[in-house]
This record gives structure tokens, C-alpha cells and sequence, in this order.
């Protein structure tokens, strides 16, 4: 069950750094002719093609999902080049992705606190590089602005304007801004910064969400995708998770989220705000109520981990229909 975490009362920047299909940039830098083209991993158990694990953005243009075995891909996208997972002792060895996840956090660690949730996403506490570059580099007094700062998202700014990269320079650079927005302004550098380097020494791209925990930060770096990074003002978490479905929220997709779903009637996050503490508390226990009355409005105490390794690793075994059984009489 989730654990409440009171908030700490230092305002606090947190990335969520989330690498692009990484298994197929793994292929593809392994094998430069796969890029451009359509491409996806598949597992080592070849029934039908192989179950996708990963599948690359080229790919996907044509309707390949990660559902669908590589026959079926094929079917949707002929061209599509099904690269097999490295087996070692009859098993998938994700070796070889988890030690090029090890090169990005080497990366990443270099301005903050890396904890490596899986082979392919960290998070990043980067407070302490931003309170040194506000002493450093007020972001007023820059002269130049990195053009991938430029290009980050930030939530209540339209998407559709024009001069989108001079309202974003006008955001980050405004003199008008509270304390906590200068903080995220300063984090929105920081991370651009790592990601061009994680490019450059190792060719792979990441996307990733900047805001002031790890549950907001964790929702913005899937919003835009591929290479691009989005920004969470403290002021516009309310609309965020207004709209926010409940079963899009981390430990809301089983049986607490359809409960709060079919008991509670509640469809995205904001409707917890109906909700008193109390209410909640009596209905899922003191510990699971205050969590969910903290982040129906955006609150998580959880703090990043140094770890280094990875939590948790994805490797799927499809069982193969008929194929899986044993009969008394085939045994």
C-alpha cells in the first residue's frame, strides 16, 4: 500500500529523466544502419515472432504496439527490423541495456542525487546545483539561454504560440517569479544541460519532467516525448491533476484506484478534493487516506534514494497459448 511521506519544507527541484525506447537505441547505436528505420526488441521466445518488449517511435508511425508479437508487426509494418533480446543460460540477459542505463546515470550524477528506478528512468535531485547556479548565474543576469531550455514545456503556457521560445525565456528569466518558480527555471537549465551531455557521450536521448517531487516530476516526463522535457509549476499542479485520470497515477492502477472508481465515484485525481482526510481515512486506513488527501493536491514527501542500480527491470514472458500446457498424458 502507499506509504504518506510528510513534505519536506525545503522547496526542492526533482527530475524524472525517462530514456526514449531505450532497448532499440541500445540496438540501434550497437548497429548505426537500424536508425531511421522502423525497429523493435523482441523476447527471446520466438513463438510467433517473438512478444514486443520495446518498440521504436519509427515503428510506431506505422501502428506498432507493444502488445503485439512480431508476427503480427510485421503484418502492420513489413519493414519493421525485430531485434532479438541476448539470451545467456536459456534467459533474457538485459546486460547489455542495463550497463548503457549505468553510462546515462554516470551522466546524471555528476549535478545531483541519482536514483535508478529501472534500467531506463531515474530520478535526480538536482536542489543543490540550483541554489549554487542561482548564487553563480542569476537566471536575469544570463546572457544565453541553452536553445533545449528554450524548447522545454511548461504547464500553462499555450503550446500553439508563435514566439513560444521567447514567452518560455520571458518564464524562466522573469523577475516577477516566486521563489519556487526561479528554483524550477534554474532546474529546466540544469536538465537541459545533462540531457545534451547524456547525448553527447553516449547518443542516447531522454526525456524528462522537472517539478518540486518525484510523483509530479514522474507524470511530466511522459507528457512530451521523444527528447523533450516539461516543466510543473506549483501553480498549475491543481489543473494537472484535475484532468488526470485516476488510473494514471503510480499505485492507482489496481485495486485501490477501481475502488476508488466504483465506491468513491471518483474519475481523475482533483475529484479526490470532495473528500475530507477523515472520509478517506475511514474508508482506506489512516496511512492510504492521508496519502491519497496529499496527492489530490500534489503533495509526496518521497525523497531520491542514492541507488545506483536499478529497482525493478522489464522482462516479459508471453506463455504461448496450447503450447504452454502439459497434458497428464504428455508428461
Amino acid at each position: 500500500m502507499p506509504v504518506a511521506r510528510p513534505e519536506p519544507q525545503e522547496v526542492r527541484v526533482i527530475a524524472h529523466v525517462d530514456l526514449d525506447c531505450f532497448y532499440v537505441q541500445v540496438e540501434q547505436r550497437k548497429r548505426p544502419e537500424l536508425r531511421g528505420k522502423p525497429a523493435a526488441v523482441v523476447q527471446y521466445n520466438s513463438w510467433k515472432g517473438g512478444g514486443l518488449i520495446a518498440v521504436g517511435y519509427e515503428a510506431r508511425k506505422f501502428g506498432v504496439k507493444r502488445s503485439m508479437r512480431g508476427d503480427e508487426a510485421k503484418k502492420v509494418c513489413p519493414d519493421i527490423q525485430l531485434i532479438q533480446v541476448p539470451v545467456a543460460r536459456g534467459k533474457a540477459d538485459l546486460n547489455l541495456y542495463r550497463d548503457a542505463g549505468s553510462e546515462v546515470v554516470s551522466v546524471l550524477s555528476s549535478k545531483g542525487k541519482c536514483e535508478r528506478a529501472s534500467i531506463d528512468e531515474v530520478y535526480l535531485d538536482i536542489t543543490d546545483a540550483v541554489k549554487r547556479l542561482l548564487l553563480e548565474r542569476p537566471l536575469q543576469s544570463m546572457d544565453k539561454i541553452p536553445d533545449e531550455a528554450l524548447n522545454a514545456h511548461i504547464l500553462g503556457i499555450s503550446e500553439d504560440a508563435e514566439d513560444r521560445k521567447e514567452i518560455v525565456k520571458s518564464w524562466l528569466c522573469r523577475n516577477d517569479a516566486d521563489h519556487k518558480d526561479h528554483m524550477l527555471a534554474c532546474g529546466a537549465i540544469i536538465v537541459a544541460e545533462l540531457r545534451m551531455a547524456v547525448l553527447s557521450e553516449t547518443q542516447f536521448t531522454c526525456s524528462a519532467g522537472i517539478a518540486h517531487n518525484k510523483m509530479l516530476a514522474k507524470l511530466a516526463s511522459g507528457m512530451h516525448k521523444p527528447a523533450q522535457q516539461t516543466i510543473v509549476p506549483a501553480s498549475c499542479v491543481p489543473e494537472l491533476l484535475a484532468s488526470l485520470p485516476v488510473k494514471k497515477m503510480k499505485q492507482l492502477g489496481g485495486k485501490l484506484g477501481s475502488s476508488l472508481e466504483n465506491d468513491l465515484g471518483i474519475k481523475t485525481v482533483g475529484d479526490l478534493l470532495q473528500f475530507s482526510e477523515s472520509r478517506l481515512q475511514e474508508r482506506y486506513g489512516v496511512n492510504t487516506g492521508t496519502w491519497l488527501w496529499n496527492i489530490a493536491r500534489g503533495i509526496s514527501g518521497d525523497e531520491v534514494k542514492g541507488r545506483l542500480l536499478p529497482k525493478s527491470q522489464g522482462c516479459g514472458k508471453t506463455f504461448p497459448g496450447p503450447r504452454a500446457l502439459r497434458t497428464i498424458a504428455s508428461s
